[in-house]
């Protein structure tokens, strides 16, 4: 205790919190026990008293049956009499009687009932005549299980009266159905239910006869695998326990719920009650403790604060400063340390806090303008790191883009979209930052890099190729997990250009971004969009300052709009050492259908058509490559449309592509396309017309 701080935390907080939480947690433990001790006995009141009302409704019934059976002469009365005499009877046992009839040994049925029977009813054959027939001597009366009556199909039990004649014989049976939900809605809708509480009725096989889910009716209520209703069923079936509660989980919900069985009938009343509901009062409480313990604790802080006025007057110096430095901004210069106690320690403090939060506020004020931690890590070396402008510098640019992502979009729910699309940029991201290059920003499934820029290097081409390859080899990966999903495949091309670019802090001084501005920018992405899936190309200022070490397939001119010569395009397959990287040799070549189809082709621009369709002939196909004859030339990298025609088509079967190739024969052009994207009757739809039986399969 050699501190301030000591001995107000020792004497005055540690003696306040351990009190106050005594207090709430004795509180808390009180009042849940009585909470759950009055729903138990709420609960058993509300079921007994349900139980005991239908059970009396019972005896009522069966009373009424024997004065009916003993003081009617029902065998001397003719058929309409006693007819009326059943419909007077059911009108004065209530609306959940159903029907008051009597079957006789001859097969007639009478009953207070409109509704009509099947054609081949025979009461004789029903259970409660049935059962009857089988009471022991000197028993007259019973009731059967639940069922489901023939004309309503609502669940029933019939309770049932043998009725003799003078000589002994059996003159008929008298019964009465009644119908358990009217019973027992009656009855129910008398006593509250807490909000969110279920009343629900079983047989004694504890088969769901009332259920909030109507898809239980009918089913064991352990059906549903809960083994708060497994526990119910097993209870309920021992015919012996009369009444029963539980407290456990249901759906994952902590929940009251009781039975209790009705005397005299095969059927228990269940209720079932939510634990939340039950100590609703309990959370209010829980308010309350936490308002009080906060009352005390600022009462606590005004007590803390008046000591330390009087005590202590360096220490509110200090808090002073502190807030003069809070709501002025500006940062003081350290304040001098006069001593080595607690004043001379918290002054010192305060002098290392103040320097932290100049730090702080530096990082805060940087990582809201950059993202990137090789930019921010330049900026924070420099003294005027967040100043606007720029500086001309020779970078790598690389833009890498799916081929086919649009409308495979179309095809797929949002969630699959975002899913497919985070998967692929996480794998980029990661690899762009193992070859130090900086992600200026992600343009929907393309992502804009350059190597260079804030830290300088002097490899930064062969960084750059070396990363286009990596991504490449990468995207196996990515295909393994997407097919694992079940999600389609995905193929990227990726252009490379190495020239002078504007780098540096580009917007406000309330928002920045760092990024890059040139024509060698515009001139990446149009080599970018003269890739295939699968290909690198690079632009001759790339492919000079690495040539010693890349490995190139083949090399292509290219005349791109508002450039006025043709540009030489390198096809980068690998690097040599250090880097050792090759792509794998993929072949280009289509197996021929045994038939060919004719298919109409789209020119596409910025994923619209922009000619007449033309009329082709599919001659070679697999998943990624096509073979087609055209009347007239398609340009080399032309993105097309190639739909299949036919009813059963309905607009559904086409594909996207890009002309890799184009060769003159005889009147006609071969063109080989690289497919980007097919939907998925594509294949069948090609075999069933070609008569081919397999395809080559997908990278």
């Amino acid at each position: 205790m050699k501190t301030l701080a000591s001995k107000f935390f020792i004497f005055i907080i540690i003696p306040v919190v351990f009190i106050s939480s005594a207090l709430s947690l004795s509180s808390y433990l009180l009042v849940h026990k009585l909470l759950l001790d009055q729903m138990k006995k709420t609960g058993q009141n509300f079921l007994r008293a349900s139980a005991e009302g239908v059970s009396t409704r019972v005896v009522q019934i069966q009373s009424t049956l024997k004065i009916l059976a003993i003081t009617e002469n029902l065998g001397a009365e003719n058929e309409s009499q006693q007819h009326r005499l059943f419909v007077k009877v059911k009108k004065e046992l209530g609306g959940a009687v159903t029907s008051v009839f009597m079957g006789f040994p001859d097969g007639r049925f009478i009953r207070a009932k409109t509704t009509p029977l099947p054609k081949d009813y025979d009461p004789r054959t029903r259970l409660w005549y049935l059962e009857a027939l089988r009471l022991p001597t000197g028993v007259r009366e019973g009731i059967t299980e639940p069922y489901l009556d023939a004309s309503t199909q609502r669940p029933t039990f019939t309770l049932y009266h043998k009725v003799l004649n003078p000589t002994g014989g059996l003159m008929g049976v008298l019964g009465v159905d009644v119908d358990i939900a009217l019973a027992s809605r009656s009855l129910m809708t008398n006593f509250p239910v807490l909000e969110g509480g279920d009343n629900i009725l079983l047989d004694a096989n504890a088969v769901v006869l009332l259920h909030p889910n109507k898809k239980m009716i009918g089913s064991d209520i352990a059906v549903t695998g809960e083994e708060l209703y497994k526990q119910l069923s097993e209870d309920i079936k021992h015919l012996k326990i009369q009444y029963k509660q539980y407290i456990g989980k249901l759906s994952n919900e902590k929940r009251y719920m009781g039975f209790y069985r009705v005397h005299g009938a095969p059927i228990c009343f269940v209720l079932s009650v939510p634990a939340k509901t039950v100590l609703k009062p309990l959370h209010k409480l829980t308010l309350q403790m936490a308002a009080l313990n906060i009352s005390l604790i600022m009462a606590l802080l005004l007590l803390l604060v008046v000591v330390t006025r009087r005590i202590s007057r360096p220490i509110i110096d200090l808090m002073n400063s502190a807030v003069q430095v809070t709501e002025e901004g500006p940062y003081r210069d350290a304040i001098e340390v006069k001593s080595r106690d607690e004043v001379g320690q918290l002054t010192a403090a305060f002098n290392e806090m103040m320097e932290g939060l100049r730090q702080r506020d530096f990082i805060r004020d940087t990582f809201g303008r950059y993202v990137t931690k090789e930019v921010v890590e330049e900026l924070l070396d420099t003294s005027d790191g967040l100043k606007l402008g720029g500086e001309i510098r020779e970078v790598t640019i690389m833009l890498s883009d799916l081929r086919g992502f649009t409308p495979l979009c179309e095809n797929l729910n949002p969630d699959q979209v975002i899913e497919v699309l985070n998967s692929y940029l996480s794998q980029m991201s990661k690899i762009i930052g193992h070859y130090k290059g900086t992600i200026n920003e992600f343009i929907g499934d393309a992502i804009l890099t350059f190597f260079g820029a804030p830290v300088k290097y002097g490899d930064s081409p062969a960084r750059a190729v070396a990363c286009a390859l990596a991504m490449q080899l990468s995207m196996e990966e990515v295909n393994r997990k997407n097919k694992e999903k079940g999600l389609p495949p995905l193929f990227m091309g990726i252009g490379i250009n190495t020239g002078d670019v504007i780098v540096g802090n580009i917007g406000s001084k309330e928002r920045a971004k760092y990024g890059v501005v040139g024509h060698n920018i515009n001139l990446a992405s149009r080599v970018e969009g003269s890739t295939i899936g699968g290909q690198i190309l690079i632009t001759p200022s790339t492919y000079e300052q690495i040539q010693d070490l890349v490995i190139v397939r083949s090399v292509r001119p290219v005349r791109f709009k508002g450039v006025e010569e043709d540009i030489a395009l390198y096809d980068v397959i690998g690097m040599k050492a250090p880097y050792n990287l090759m792509l794998p040799d993929v072949t280009g070549e289509a197996p021929p259908l045994k038939t060919p189809i004719s298919v109409t082709l789209n020119r596409m621009k910025d994923k619209k058509a922009v000619s007449e369709g033309i009329v082709a002939e599919l001659t070679h196909f697999s998943s990624l490559w096509a073979t087609l004859k055209v009347a007239e030339e398609i340009a080399s990298l032309q993105e097309v449309r190639i739909d299949f025609s036919g009813e059963e088509t309905d607009g559904k079967v086409y594909m996207y592509a890009k002309v890799a190739n184009v060769t003159h024969q005889d009147d006609y052009y071969v063109h080989s396309v690289q497919i980007s994207y097919l939907t998925p009757m594509v294949k069948q739809f090609v075999k069933r017309l070609s008569g081919s039986e397999s395809f080559q399969s997908e990278r």
